[in-house]
């Protein structure tokens, strides 16, 4: 199948069924079908987006990113989509060793959205008609797994232009601990920077409401307080104002984690 053709292939699956408005706000998971796979044995993950968390919901644009996967002895391994549907892009991940892993993937290119007289669209400011405001998104994503003994690969940075890094292992948290977490923007702490936590089962009294939402110290560090076993979604994000872009207004910066804490 020719280059193009495939592309809009793809493209037609990750706009099925979205509205340009909702896909430049929605928050970016990667889950596996465990956390806690045995040794030497397949696991599948789903790299999706949305509102509805801990679900395959609908397709990030994956033109955009690549998935990786760190093993304990940090060797980086590229991974490759296995399928793509509307719901998600999915791809098998193989584990090997005891020890902590990372499935990760970041914006290789940023995404950028301009809202207009007559809406959200696709495009810098440079490109689109009646601008009221531009952005500039770049994401991350990072999920754990646990194959026997944890091991402290769950705090080497990978590189992001945005990264959340753990302080503590999630996979040793027990119900009520306090996990602190890194923001590092272009390898640097970020201060201020927006947390928030979010539990499967979950259900929000208002829509952007969570469980647990705190910002960063001046070292770059949250500490969020997680009641309950499960899975979690972290989040974090980090926007400043670029008065005289032509492309964009303001550049948004968010970090996600994914993980799940034994009962």
């Amino acid at each position: 199948m020719p280059k193009r053709k495939l592309r809009l292939l793809i493209l037609s699956f990750i706009f099925f069924g979205s509205t340009a408005s909702s896909a430049l706000a929605h928050d970016y998971w990667i889950i596996p079908d465990t956390f806690h796979p045995p040794e030497n044995s397949m696991v599948g993950v789903a790299f999706s987006s949305g509102h509805s968390y801990f679900g395959s919901v609908e397709t990030p644009d994956i033109t955009k990113y690549r998935l990786n996967l760190l093993t304990p002895e940090g060797w980086e391994l590229p991974l490759a989509y296995s399928r793509v549907d509307p719901k998600a892009a999915r791809a098998m991940v193989p584990v090997f060793g005891h020890g902590t892993y990372i499935i990760g993937t970041s914006s290789i290119r940023p995404s950028y959205w301009s809202k207009t007289t007559e809406g959200w669209v696709p495009e810098p400011k440079s490109r689109a008609k009646n601008v009221v405001e531009g952005g500039k998104y770049v994401k991350s994503v990072k999920t754990f797994l646990t194959v026997g003994n944890a091991s402290d690969s769950y705090k080497r940075i990978l590189g992001y232009k945005i990264e959340i890094v753990p302080q503590k292992n999630p996979a040793a948290l027990k119900p009520g601990h306090s996990l602190p977490l890194l923001v590092l923007y272009r390898g640097r702490p970020v201060r201020d920077a927006t947390v928030f936590a979010v539990y499967e089962g979950y259900k929000p009294a208002e829509k952007g409401t969570y469980p647990v939402n705190t910002k960063t110290d001046m070292n770059g560090i949250a500490r969020l307080r997680l009641n309950r076993p499960g899975k979690w979604l972290i989040g974090a994000k980090y926007q400043f104002d670029t008065p005289g872009n032509p492309n964009a207004d303001y550049e948004n910066y968010r970090a996600y984690i994914m993980f799940e804490i034994k009962k």
